[in-house]
């Protein structure tokens, strides 16, 4: 069995001499602080996190949960104080890890938390070696319609850099999961992308009352995401077994969507304004 979680954690903020200037997600000191409370909740060996911004965040994160996840992936991966806000925690060893940035970019992502990917190899003991490509490509939720248009289109662009990457020969089951901010089957070009590169999503196969709810969801009073009507998913796990392992999907189920951050004035809230996905693989 390997379990699988993808969490965009909303943790991006700008401080000034230690005062906030800006938070993407209120209440930043108080959800990361449970943030590594809540990952010791979720029974998983891969961890994949998206918005940890900035690279402190990542750093004293990794080191809270080394001892459950002594392997990791994008603690430093590079010298910019705003990075990729990309994190991959692991039980097993990896090698081979590289992040890299999306090649098109909001201006705005551009110079504060470019968009990108972190991949690794994971050597797992059920099923061999793992290509894990972690990504969180462009919002555009926050623009007027012309520049929500216009970062529809880099985040097409940039979840094709991410299907290319995953096309790359390796002789073992690769995993692309993250943020897309959207739903690649709504995009014709990228589900045949995604089809052509023999990459399924976890939830495909499952009956309706099996498949996760939404990890967008308007109920949560941290999302300003402008949006109306039910939950919607946007974080996704898709795999393309290899290695001569056949994979089979045991389970798929939305984590993370409890309200356990308490507030002095107020109701607890959930730790992101997104939900978890998690996914559970057997060999089959």
């Amino acid at each position: 069995m390997l379990r699988i979680l993808t969490f965009n954690t909303g943790l991006t903020e700008i401080r000034l001499f230690g005062a906030p200037l800006y938070e993407d997600v209120p209440h930043v000191v108080a959800r990361a602080a449970h943030l590594a409370p809540a990952l010791r909740g979720v029974d998983t060996d891969i961890v994949l996190l998206q918005e940890l911004v900035p690279q402190r965040v990542k750093v004293r994160l990794a080191a809270e949960l080394r001892d459950l996840y002594p392997h990791g992936a994008g603690i430093a991966e590079d010298s910019r104080f705003y990075g990729t806000g990309l994190l991959t925690l692991s039980r097993d060893a990896m090698t081979d890890a590289s992040c890299t940035s999306f090649a098109q970019q909001t201006l705005e992502e551009g110079l504060f938390g470019p968009r990108g990917m972190l991949a690794c190899t994971v050597r797992t003991p059920d099923l061999g070696p793992v290509r894990v490509i972690n990504l969180h490509a462009t919002a555009g939720g926050a623009y007027r319609r012309k520049r929500r248009l216009g970062a529809a289109d880099r985040r097409s662009a940039q979840v094709a850099e991410a299907i290319e990457a995953a096309a790359a020969a390796f002789d073992g089951t690769v995993v692309l999961a993250g943020d897309f901010n959207c739903d690649p089957a709504a995009n014709s070009l990228t589900e045949q992308l995604l089809r052509d590169g023999g990459l399924a999503d976890v939830a495909a196969d499952l009956p309706d009352d099996a498949r996760p709810r939404g990890t967008w969801d308007p109920a949560n009073p941290l999302n300003r995401g402008r949006a109306d009507g039910p939950a919607r998913r946007v974080d996704h796990i898709f795999v393309r077994p290899g290695g001569g392992y056949r994979v089979a999907v045991s389970a798929v189920r939305t984590v993370l969507d409890e309200p356990v951050v308490p507030l002095p004035d107020g109701e607890p809230l959930p730790v992101s304004d997104h939900y978890g996905l998690l996914a559970e693989l057997a060999t089959s």
